[in-house]
């Protein structure tokens, strides 16, 4: 068993960062695999002794109280090889029963298991954050002694997940990617190329990483054709596959639509739906790797469902709505990069005027840099109501910024009767981000308005970063305000 005791443990939770991607011509040979789905083995792990009493817990019944919460939110990650197991393996209940202390000091924290979304936000699918119900039982067996009435011996599996109905094409990149041990944190955009030749529907897809240990978290963006080329230079000014990034793939004319994190199910469209995508689209997905010993070479894989019916589907759309990110100088510091002209030069000269979006997201919401000139005690925050034009129903929605993000709100029809906040992420942790499927239906209906609330907390920020006024951009140390909502059009 590996763990890492409370002081590095709380080091390694918190930190978080934004990236993303190299080799030429990857886009173009990237390989697309149809593979027979398969299933994973798992090996027994021997039992550590324990002096722990077997017999049933006065305050709860560990077997059917507790084992259940383990099973379904904390194996997923937990479990070898996956991300969190670096940091606290959990093979056996001897595992739970050993750092009893440490599991419910971080439960009773509301540090694990990590679910971004708060209280306010409308109920989802797949919700692995814990009900109060939950972290009570769990609190409560760990402080009263973490007695069992099961073998110690006895594994801790995770429960079963949802599968995709068909995989029809596995997609890798062109080559595995390398990283090293020397970045802690390394964000890399890799192409995954489904050679598509003609029109095609998707109706689900699976992200599934080939290092657990290392691959803490993905997101995924579409891209048209005419981005390849685009795609191709960014490979090949950066030594090996792919290229770095952070905060989007950094070739423009993409939608981000794919948000991945251990425990993220599998995302399927409702039935008689699916995501056009035309001949030469391609995927390129940003994966964040966390290197805490070593970099194992890494070849994760993007499982793809298909339709195979000649019916025509409810098209899925994918609509993205930005706010202003005007984040100036704290008055403690100084430098050329606090005037903002200084600093949207050198963003521009960065990552082009498609990448640098402050303009244009002020111009959207009717605001000003002016606006946001007094917020210099190093918190800064913005908001943003934008109509919806078209009929649809909520499929997923999912919320982006970067490392000094502090809080993110998403609300449908803010200051009306019908007012309903979709998402709320009370703390911003760039490292957690998902596609959030509401449980009810949500309808859409041109009038609607959308709005959206970021704030930025300077805090957060790495050490060591030269002062600057932060905008709307792609680069690791540029902030968003940015949200995608997957809608099936009615």
């Amino acid at each position: 068993m590996r763990v890492i005791r409370p002081a590095l443990l709380l080091l390694v939770l918190l930190l978080a960062a934004c990236g993303e991607t190299t080799d030429a011509n990857a886009a173009a040979d990237a390989p697309a695999v149809v593979e027979d789905a398969g299933s994973d083995s798992s090996s027994t792990v021997e039992a550590t002794t324990s002096s722990v009493a077997t017999e049933e817990a006065q305050g709860n019944s560990f077997s059917t109280e507790v084992l259940p919460i383990l099973e379904t939110k904390c194996a997923t990650c937990h479990n070898d090889p996956g991300p969190g197991s670096i940091h606290w393996s959990l093979e056996t209940v001897s595992d739970a029963v050993d750092e009893a202390a440490f599991l419910g000091d971080y439960v009773d924290a509301g540090v694990m298991p990590p679910w971004p979304a708060g209280p306010l936000s409308v109920a989802f699918s797949n919700d692995r954050g814990l009900s109060p119900e939950e972290r009570a039982t769990l609190v409560e067996w760990a402080s009263s002694g973490a007695e069992i009435d099961i073998e110690p011996s006895t594994l801790v599996r995770a429960a079963e997940v949802e599968s995709l109905a068909e995989v029809d094409a596995t997609l890798y990149p062109e080559e595995p990617y390398q990283g090293s041990p020397d970045v802690l944190d390394d964000y890399r955009c890799l192409v995954y190329d489904p050679q598509l030749t003609e029109e095609t529907w998707l109706v689900g897809y699976n992200f599934v990483p080939d290092q657990a240990e290392v691959v803490h978290h993905a997101i995924g963006y579409r891209a048209p054709a005419s981005q390849r080329e685009r795609a191709e230079a960014k490979d090949a000014a950066d030594p090996g596959p792919g290229w770095s990034c952070y905060g989007g793939s950094g070739i423009g004319q993409d939608e981000l639509f794919i948000g991945w994190a251990p425990g993220q199910v599998p995302a399927r469209y409702p039935d008689g739906a699916g995501l056009r995508m035309a001949a030469g689209d391609f995927i390129v997905l940003q994966i964040h790797y966390h290197y805490d010993l070593e970099a194992p070479l890494d070849n994760s894989s993007l499982q793809m469902d298909y339709t195979s019916s000649d019916e025509p589907l409810t098209e899925v759309q994918i609509m993205p709505f930005l706010g202003p990110a005007e984040i100036p100088c704290a008055t403690w510091q100084e430098g050329p990069l606090c005037d903002r002209d200084a600093a949207m030069a050198a963003a521009i000269e960065k990552y082009g005027r498609a990448g640098v979006r402050a303009d244009e997201a002020n111009l959207l919401c009717g605001t000003r840099p002016s606006d946001y000139a007094d917020m210099t005690n190093g918190i800064a925050s913005s908001e943003c109501t934008l109509p919806i034009y078209r009929f649809g129903t909520l499929v997923s929605v999912l919320a982006h910024q970067h490392e000094i993000g502090e809080t993110f709100r998403i609300t449908l029809n803010p200051g009306r009767p019908n007012e309903q906040i979709l998402l709320d992420i009370p703390d911003w942790d760039f490292d957690w981000q998902f596609n959030y499927a509401p449980v009810e239906d949500i309808t859409l209906t041109p009038g609607d308005t959308l709005k959206l609330e970021c704030s930025w907390d300077r805090a957060n920020q790495k050490p060591g970063i030269e002062p600057a006024y932060i905008v709307w951009a792609d680069g690791t140390y540029d902030e968003m305000c940015f949200a995608t909502m997957t809608v099936l059009d009615d």
